[in-house]
């Protein structure tokens, strides 16, 4: 399928659900070639944070047919999103971000066997491979916010759902819910930790990982189109 029929596809699916709320800010810095980055997002405020995931690319060495690899890819910003920095890998890693955290200069990325931290905001990393180590990092700073994928039911008015992703902090829990219609996604609010919940908006359903901010926001990354954010109330 060429790129020109890819993107009107994805345009039509982005423009289906007219009642969507998402903001969507349409920053510079990210070129449009194809890659997966919406996998992973991680916000330490309302201006720093940090989306990626991976690219594939033509790997000779690859031990497979398709000679295909997957890169580590990952982009931060300092200003909402309305600009992206690339952060640069070892060209000898060919795995996928699977999470990411940022405090200030503070970058740790969770790849597939590996945990990289930084102390620039990744222009140079320590690489840690001891399943230990691993273990250590990924429990202290990425394990609290991961989203937890859930096959529970869920009952708003009177109608049934099933949860199939679950963001919680302390101040705020996010559902999103299926079932009720095909291809779409119904979102959730309660601010009082499940005792009551608010209906924010239906739209078309997907599987990009999300971040809950506070209580004030819910993030995802839309490629090609930019980061995008709900309000929470």
């Amino acid at each position: 399928m060429g790129k020109p029929i890819l993107y009107l596809l994805v345009i039509i699916l982005f423009s289906s659900c007219d009642n969507s709320q998402w903001e969507t800010i349409r920053g510079h810095g990210i070129n449009d070639d194809p890659k997966n980055i919406d996998e992973v997002i991680y916000f330490e405020n309302e201006n720093n944070g940090v989306v990626g995931g991976h690219t594939l690319v033509y790997d000779n060495r690859a031990q497979n047919e398709f000679k295909l690899s997957q890169i580590p890819t990952l982009y931060l910003t300092s200003d909402a999103g309305k600009s992206w920095s690339e952060v640069h890998f070892d060209t000898s890693i060919k795995q996928s971000v699977r999470n990411a955290y940022l405090h200030l200069d503070t970058l740790i990325c969770e790849l597939d066997s590996l945990v990289l931290l930084s102390f620039d905001k990744g222009r140079h990393f320590q690489v840690y491979t001891d399943p230990t180590q691993r273990v250590s990092l990924i429990n202290k700073y990425i394990v609290g916010y991961r989203s937890e994928i859930k096959d529970e039911h869920f009952r708003y008015n009177g109608k049934d759902f099933y949860i199939a992703q679950l963001y919680r902090n302390s101040l705020a829990t996010v559902v999103v819910c299926r079932g009720q219609e095909t291809m779409t996604d119904h979102y959730f609010v309660s601010f009082d930790n499940g005792g009551n919940w608010n209906f924010l908006q239906k739209d078309f359903g997907d599987n990009r990982q999300k971040f809950l901010l506070k209580d004030k926001y819910l993030y995802r990354y839309h490629f090609p189109f930019g980061l995008q954010r709900l309000k929470l109330k």
